[in-house]
């Protein structure tokens, strides 16, 4: 399987060096008509069959001249305008204009240009280098933004490298899922969205109402990608037993300690759970699963002399209620393609 290897060039390097520019630009009063790409204070009124709607004015409003982020033939109409003139921008608003009642309507922007600023870039030179704080030359700045574009690179081919090889895995799989599994790979989805909308203190009762679903039709949602999961993870779990992967004490033991580190969880509490059989399960499982995909990435590669011998025949689960949470699970694979 051929492994994916980007090379960043000239012009990658070109337009990130110009993000950094746009990054740390400065703006400056322009004296001078309006121009594209100016920033602008503004009053503005919205004028519908002559007259001014109520509710639709604002004072010093801020606003860039780019046709790309204003409604459509706004900042056309702007272009020219100098500082302390008025004028009225015939347009039609968007369908998706937040105010339902004026979407799709014909109306007047009267404007009122009270200052322009222009957006002034720094040379990219030491001095941008040095306020970036990214080297104390610009070629040790372009060197470091060329070798961070090239490890994104990097570790993007590897994603679609390890998701070509994991495809080619789900591909030789017949599985025969236990429902049981799906079941709880569903309900553990739902439990991590409920426990998101509560960190955000919205009830699922309050989102089922707001998306105008129900918890049936969520579950049913959920259920294409638990299988997907679920099955992905019986592979793996085979393939894991066939080779003699293993996780060791000290594995989850570094593992569970970096997470907690990440975590505030507060000191007392950190003892509790680096003990706890269901935490070290977890990780135990995830750091199996990972040293799975890595051996099979590694003999996917081109380099690799290795090949990808299909599982053998494991045992059915006698009972999906015999699968533990991180482990012990079987599938069907087939002896290949």
């Amino acid at each position: 399987m051929p492994r994916p290897h980007s090379e960043i060039g000239d012009k990658e390097v070109e337009e990130a060096l110009e993000r950094l520019r746009l990054r740390f630009a400065e703006l400056h009063a322009a004296e001078r008509p309006v121009q594209a790409g100016d920033f602008l204070t503004v009053d503005t009124h919205i004028i519908k069959s002559g007259a001014v709607l109520i509710g639709e004015s604002e004072t010093d409003a801020q606003l860039e001249v780019d046709k790309e982020r204003l409604i459509t033939g706004l900042a056309e109409g702007l272009i020219g305008q100098a500082v302390g003139e008025t004028r009225d921008i015939a347009l039609t608003l968007p369908a998706d204009y937040p105010k339902k009642d004026l979407a799709g309507q014909h109306v007047a922007f009267r404007i009122t240009v009270k200052s322009i600023k222009e957006r002034r870039l720094p040379p990219l030179d030491d001095e941008l280098a040095k306020q970036v704080g990214r080297g104390a030359t610009f070629d040790e700045l372009r060197q470091e933004v060329h070798d961070e574009l090239q490890e994104a690179a990097h570790q993007s081919d590897e994603q679609r490298f390890e998701n070509d090889v994991l495809k080619a895995l789900d591909e030789r799989m017949e599985a025969e899922v236990p429902e049981a599994l799906i079941d709880r790979e569903v309900s553990r989805r739902i439990r991590e969205l409920e426990t998101r909308l509560q960190e955000q203190g919205v009830k699922m009762e309050r989102y089922l109402q707001y998306t105008n679903t129900s918890l049936d039709v969520l579950k049913a949602e959920q259920r294409p990608q638990a299988v997907q999961k679920v099955r992905l993870e019986l592979a793996l779990e085979t393939v894991a037993e066939r080779e003699g992967l293993t996780v060791s004490d000290a594995e989850v033991d570094e593992a569970v300690n970096n997470a907690l580190a990440e975590e505030d969880h507060g000191g007392h509490r950190h003892g509790d759970l680096r003990t706890a059989d269901p935490v070290r399960a977890y990780f135990r499982h995830q750091l199996l699963m990972r040293k799975t995909i890595d051996f099979l990435s590694s003999v996917a590669a081109p380099e690799s002399s290795a090949t990808i011998e299909p599982p053998s025949e494991a045992k059915e689960l006698e009972s999906a209620g015999k699968a533990a949470p991180g482990g012990e699970r079987r599938a069907r694979q087939k002896k290949g393609r």
